[in-house]
């Protein structure tokens, strides 16, 4: 499924870049593939992911990032045609999710609770136009979990 919309604000970046993810696929086939433009209209953009989390963020991207993602393809792929606005990340469950994000610039970027309660949120402050790769991730270990993941330019979950 394609969203084809055009993009409004701006933030900081709270999430820290991450290990290398050598072991990962990137830009292998996704589960959701999106193009969206600064000032894009509905805003936020929500997808509900339904996750078998099997694989450890911790030891496959970097010991910074936590929780069990699906596994090397990507939830969701978003190409980001970048403006003056921040590009905001987040994801938000009954359960305590975790965000694992490969940017167009090659880093890699995890949170676990920046969002409200346990949900995570990565805010680009000054985003750049590219690929944004996205893995929505279980904190407490391997298994099933839901999850809306929410591409904002104005808020986060």
């Amino acid at each position: 499924m394609r969203l084809w919309h055009s993009a409004l604000i701006s933030l900081v970046l709270l999430a820290s870049p991450a290990g290398s993810g050598a072991a990962w696929g990137v830009g292998a086939g996704p589960g959701e593939s999106l193009y969206l433009s600064a000032g894009f209209t509905p805003d936020p953009v929500t997808i509900d992911l339904e996750l078998e989390a099997r694989i450890d963020a911790s030891t496959d991207v970097s010991e910074t990032c936590h929780g069990f993602v699906s596994g090397a393809e990507p939830d969701v792929a978003v190409y980001y045609n970048a403006g003056p606005f921040p590009l905001i990340l987040s994801a938000a469950s009954d359960d305590d999710m975790t965000l694992v994000v490969n940017a167009p610039d090659g880093q890699w970027y995890c949170d676990d609770d920046s969002g409200s309660g346990l949900n995570p949120s990565i805010r680009f402050g000054e985003p750049v136009s590219g690929h944004y790769d996205i893995w929505v991730g279980r904190f407490l270990g391997p298994g099933p979990a839901t999850a809306r993941l929410s591409i904002s330019e104005l808020y986060s979950e």
